[in-house]
């Protein structure tokens, strides 16, 4: 695996982590609303999550669809910047990171690479 790939898959997985942790830090010191609200920021980081254990087998929709829920996860920091619920400068910069990382065309080319046991892609005769 390629080290943007990796680098991507470790921070998606810092993200989640950082975000649980923070979610219940914030649970215990100004109770669920607020709770609910910080999370709200790291929403789309649980289905990154579990991409993120798809990559090492994964094909390129794998990577299309993190982008695009890393995208949107952008959206979702900027709105807590402006709203200025704390940790939302953590999703961000993780969202933007991952945004980054998979974009490059080393992590392209891990994604569309044969695999043994595949079927070509093309007119079946």
């Amino acid at each position: 695996m390629p080290s943007p790939v990796r680098a991507a898959q470790v921070v998606i997985w810092v993200m989640a982590g950082i975000g649980l942790l923070l979610t219940i830090v914030v649970a215990a010191v100004s109770g669920a609303e607020a709770s609910g609200r910080f999370f709200s920021t790291f929403l789309l980081t649980i289905p990154l999550f579990v991409l993120a254990f798809r990559y090492p087998t994964a094909g390129n929709g794998v990577r299309v669809a993190s982008i695009v829920l890393a995208s949107v996860q952008i959206v979702f920091g900027l709105g807590s910047l402006a709203n200025r619920v704390p940790g939302g400068v953590i999703a961000l910069a993780g969202a933007i990171t991952v945004v980054v990382l998979l974009s490059q065309s080393g992590a392209s080319l891990w994604f569309r690479r044969p695999r043994p046991g595949a079927v070509p892609n093309g007119p079946h005769v």
